[in-house]
């Protein structure tokens, strides 16, 4: 298995400080536009591999899109946080009632018999742009 840590200085340039959710596959090919090298880029999987383990260390955030592909951008900020994300042009905006989510999860596991849950919260929807562009 391929050392993916040694990829995440890439990952981390080729996603930037940008707004946008970018997928594996753009991943890899603006890494392989920006990086040529003889040894070639890494490989889909290898991707994959490191930008899951960053999504989990809190580096990236991640979104699923409407088709059901999960996307990836640089972390702004180090708490817990949510996305509400436009169906039509990508367009992310950050959520702040954690606290009002936070109280369901907890109300949730006290009326079960489960521990340690944890969870994902995605709002998708279309901004207020994209409603006053006619699409046709």
């Amino acid at each position: 298995m391929a050392n993916t840590p040694k990829y995440d200085d890439a990952v981390l340039r080729v996603l930037g400080r940008g707004s946008r959710f970018r997928s594996c596959r753009e991943i890899l090919r603006d890494l392989d536009r920006s990086n040529p090298s003889a040894s070639g880029p890494p490989s889909l999987s290898t991707i994959y591999r490191t930008v899951h383990r960053m999504s989990q260390e809190g580096v990236l955030d991640t979104i699923q899109s409407p088709e059901g592909e999960r996307l990836y951008r640089r972390c702004r900020t180090p708490v817990r946080h949510y996305h509400l994300f436009c169906r039509v042009c990508g367009e992310v905006e950050e959520i702040d009632q954690v606290a009002e989510i936070t109280e369901v999860v907890e109300k949730i596991q006290g009326m079960s018999d489960f521990d340690q849950v944890d969870h994902t919260f995605e709002l998708t929807g279309v901004c207020p742009r994209c409603l006053s562009t006619p699409h046709g």
